[in-house]
């Protein structure tokens, strides 16, 4: 026999719902396969068991099959024939067969699914299928129910309607099936006119222009290089679990910001407020050139690092999505930031100015014994108010453990301290304390603490529960 030769074929696309090949050999004619809805119409002839053609009609036996495959969530392939050379779907055709294809779905899809949406993200699945069984294939992931039929809308559907009529069904909106590209596009777009943060998937070259438009675009790593390219995330092993990871490491790394903001605004605010304040009491640069380095390097570098270990935890998933415009220094920030600067800079001018405190440490205000314990006070004042910034809960070491690097900054910060106040000498103007003064300036640093609990529990759970 002659072997069978594609003489020209059109490939299958979203838009044209079929692809077809033109060969020659021992079969020759046009094959075409596509969605059944578009392929059954174009036949009048179909093949019985025992390969003979016979007349074709759509039988309500064929429809109740096909709806069933639907219902169980199978996509549904319609083959045909034509023994003329044709480019599409054309009168005339004579059906081959129906192929039910399944998806298992995957376990980690459904869970992730059930976190984003408990994080407050609409997850909308934009898919080619038909819509009973894009219906399906979704009440199987858990992206919607029985009873939310009307969340499902076609490619036809949106075509009818405008902008404005979209916009009131978008927040009810779960799935649009027989969707197009220029679909994906428009859903993006109006979403963004709403200030919603959008995400985009992926992996195909028709999807690159909405994976640009998107706030976020990821992409498959199974996907077209144009996708890839077009996207700012590579889904690297193609799971949708990965994106719920992506949202809590987004959340996490943005509170870490906060965190950091507010350990060194404070610190920031009771320096300056020493440096102004200063100067009208009598107190000229309480701190030296070196010293000022080393509390930056504890305020930028090392709080930096200690900040960036915090772990990600899955009670973030339970917080509303922050807005688009949403400050990035929050009102109860600049409550904490003002509070715990003021109490700083206050404790830091009465420990420099009072008698009492003098004759504690039985030294003059401007001796270097004094003032090594006033550089003490501010550095563990500082260290001990990294604690109040890593949380907004009245449970200051909640989840510390977890946090291991922040453990050993503290501590690596500390020990340096102790050793520039006992060996520093004259490099950083330090004199070694005797350990009484040492356990005296710890006690008043500490006093931070407890007036940040006060603060908490005066402002109240509601304001502190997403304050960070």
């Amino acid at each position: 026999q002659d072997p069978v030769r594609v003489i020209s074929s059109v490939p299958f696309s979203s838009v044209n719902k079929y692809s077809s090949a033109q060969v020659r050999g021992a079969l020759s004619g046009t094959l075409i396969k596509g969605a059944p809805e578009l392929i059954l119409p174009k036949c009048t002839t179909c093949y019985d068991e025992n390969g003979q053609k016979k007349p074709f009609r759509s039988s309500f036996k064929l429809k109740n099959y096909m709806k069933r495959a639907t219902l169980n969530a199978e996509r549904l392939l319609a083959i045909a024939i034509s023994d003329s050379p044709v480019a599409r779907p054309s009168s005339g055709m004579t059906l081959v067969g129906i192929v039910r294809i399944k998806d298992e779905m995957r376990r980690e899809a459904v869970q992730a699914i059930r976190q984003v949406n408990q994080a407050g993200v609409q997850v909308v699945m934009i898919t080619g299928d038909n819509k009973d069984t894009a219906f399906a294939i979704a009440r199987e992931a858990g992206l919607m129910k029985e009873k939310d039929k009307n969340a499902v809308l076609t490619s036809e559907d949106l075509k009818r309607m405008s902008d404005d009529e979209l916009i009131v069904r978008l927040p009810e909106l779960r799935v649009v099936a027989r969707a197009v590209p220029s679909d994906k596009n428009r859903l993006v777009n109006i979403a963004q006119s709403l200030d919603m943060v959008v995400g985009m998937t992926g992996d195909g070259i028709n999807d690159a222009p909405a994976l640009k438009t998107a706030d976020v675009g990821f992409a498959m790593g199974s996907g077209t290089e144009i996708a890839k390219e077009a996207s700012d995330i590579v889904i690297m092993d193609d799971n949708f679990l990965s994106i719920s990871k992506a949202i809590l490491y987004g959340r996490t790394i943005f509170k870490s910001i906060r965190k950091f903001i507010i350990f060194q605004l404070t610190i920031n605010l009771c320096a300056v407020g020493i440096s102004i304040i200063g100067p009208f009491i009598g107190v000229n640069s309480p701190l030296t050139v070196l010293q000022m380095l080393w509390v930056n390097m504890v305020m930028d570098t090392l709080a930096g690092l200690a900040f960036s270990g915090e772990a990600p935890l899955p009670e973030y998933m339970n917080e509303p999505p922050k807005q688009r415009d949403e400050p990035i220094i929050n009102s109860y920030m600049y409550n904490q930031i003002l509070i715990l600067g003021s109490y700083v800079t206050l404790l830091c001018i009465l420990f420099l100015k009072l008698p009492w405190f003098h004759r504690i440490f039985g030294y003059d205000p401007g001796n270097i014994s004094f003032m090594t314990a006033f550089f003490a006070l501010f550095i563990f004042a500082g260290v001990f108010n990294s604690f109040n910034a890593r949380t907004s809960r009245l449970k200051l070491l909640a989840n510390i453990g977890k946090n291991q690097r922040f453990i050993t900054v503290m501590l690596f910060v500390v020990m340096i301290q102790l050793i520039i106040i006992y060996f520093g000498g004259a490099v950083f103007r330090t004199v070694p304390l005797s350990l009484p003064d040492l356990f005296f300036v710890i006690l008043m640093a500490v006093t931070v603490i407890p007036v940040d609990l006060i603060r908490k529990m005066l402002i109240g759970s509601a304001w502190r529960g997403n304050a960070i």
